[in-house]
């Protein structure tokens, strides 16, 4: 993605050329027995302010057409004053909306972590199921962990750490593992069932969670690496129903 600044240098070069439309005439596609050339700004009253590109090959001038190569050229340069600042704004269009989501995102990642404060177990829940959706977001990574390790009831840890799960990803199985490595016996059964609820189907889903797994037990962070041990081993005595081939 280019940088504004970046952005800002293209508008400024678009700026300084010569006012479009730019119009390609091209040998190639109607030729008139002249030279390929661009039109620049054709209703003004200058009738011949044209540019003319010369292409060498082999030391020998290409300029006057038909050549394909030079007309693709001429073609490309011509468009380019037109498809330019269309191509800037739809950055700037997409840029300002990504922007507006990610805004939006932290309004629901905030409405969900004041939902998972909620007295009753079944908002919790919903929370945990919703918030795994935004665990790619560092914000959401403690009010994760204490769902999973729901003090109140374990069908909140179960949601939880089933709906990470399901991310099928690393970020989802870090947070789990983190929690894991904490967790009393109560919670890890819970753990250990939506693990097998999740795993149990596709062999390929279980073996990639088992290689990232392996690779968090490798972590430093004494406060992980514990846990994705034990998820590991819980992955391993897995037998999927469904294999490849």
């Amino acid at each position: 993605m280019p940088t504004e600044e970046e952005l800002d240098s293209m508008e400024v070069r678009i700026a300084a050329a010569s006012t479009g439309p730019w119009i390609p005439v091209l040998e190639t596609r109607g030729a008139t027995g002249g030279a390929s050339c661009i039109q620049i700004a054709p209703a003004t009253v200058v009738k011949d302010d044209e540019i003319y590109l010369s292409r060498f090959t082999d030391g020998e001038q290409v300029q006057v057409g038909p050549d394909l190569q030079l007309d693709a050229d001429l073609d490309f340069i011509a468009s380019a004053r037109q498809d330019m600042p269309r191509l800037i704004a739809e950055v700037r269009r997409l840029r300002a909306l990504l922007e507006g989501n990610s805004d939006r995102r932290h309004a629901a990642l905030a409405a969900l972590r004041e939902l998972g404060r909620s007295q009753d177990y079944r908002d919790r829940a919903d929370a945990g199921h919703g918030l795994a959706a935004f665990a790619d977001m560092q914000e959401a990574h403690g009010p994760l962990l204490e769902l999973v390790l729901d003090p109140g009831d374990t069908f909140v840890t179960r949601v939880t750490a089933e709906a990470l799960f399901r991310r099928k990803d690393r970020i989802g199985l870090t947070i789990v593992a983190s929690a894991m490595a904490v967790a009393n016996p109560h919670h890890s059964d819970w753990i250990h069932t939506a693990v097998v609820d999740v795993f149990s189907v596709f062999a390929e889903d279980r073996d990639n969670a088992m290689r990232i797994c392996a690779e968090i037990s490798r972590d430093t962070d004494d406060r992980v690496a514990p846990g994705a041990r034990q998820l590991y081993d819980v992955l391993a005595e897995i037998e999927p129903v469904l294999r490849p081939g």
